[in-house]
């Protein structure tokens, strides 16, 4: 009787903190549709605090996050629903939002793999479908651009490697030039010379 009495108890405080938990979780979500993220987010941790295994609450929490801009926080909740939750399609969103969280982070390959373990719980989620499409195109074009970069400074070490010839011509030129003045010099100084002597007279 005893443990019986201890059950009815237990079962009842499970009951009376879930229903706590759910109105707090519907305080949450009146919140999160005014656009006061702040006060949504304290209504759904203290829904948590009620019942720490509600995935309704982390989920709406992970939501409110990152329209706090919060991702790298987002993103732990999003990973603790996946990793708890039964629900094939709360794992599919929480891997959809996980995805945007990481767009947000610009971590494009974490995003990538985020948008393809969402298709994998929901293989009809399109939006899942376009934003992988994205990221995968701006992987390319960063990847792209890496590798133009790489093609420059390749094309550079050639660049100076033709330039050291053009300075020897330079040189060269230079040193021409420098040896026929100096010419005309010398030729001006044996001029002078032959005239400043003074005619002998006989």
């Amino acid at each position: 009787m005893k443990y019986l009495l201890t059950i009815l108890f237990f079962s009842c405080t499970v009951l009376l903190n879930a229903q706590q938990a759910n109105n707090l979780i519907q305080k949450g979500n009146e919140a999160y549709r005014k656009g006061d993220y702040a006060a949504a987010a304290e209504q759904y941790k203290s829904a948590l605090r009620k019942d720490p295994q509600n995935n309704t609450a982390r989920f709406n929490l992970a939501n409110t996050l990152q329209r706090q801009n919060q991702s790298v926080e987002a993103t732990k909740n999003y990973d603790d629903i996946i990793a708890q939750s039964d629900e094939s399609s709360l794992k599919a969103a929480s891997n959809y939002n996980k995805g945007l969280a990481y767009l947000q982070q610009k971590d494009l390959q974490k995003a990538i793999a985020a948008f393809e373990a969402s298709l994998k719980q929901d293989a009809t989620d399109e939006d899942a479908r376009e934003n992988l499409q994205k990221a995968l195109n701006e992987l390319k074009k960063q990847q792209g651009g890496a590798q133009d970069k790489q093609q420059k400074q390749k094309k550079n070490p050639e660049q100076k490697k033709k330039q050291p010839p053009l300075n020897k011509e330079m040189m060269q030129q230079k040193f021409n030039e420098l040896r026929n003045q100096e010419k005309q010099l010398q030729q001006k100084l044996q001029s002078k010379n032959n005239t400043s002597q003074p005619e002998k007279d006989w």
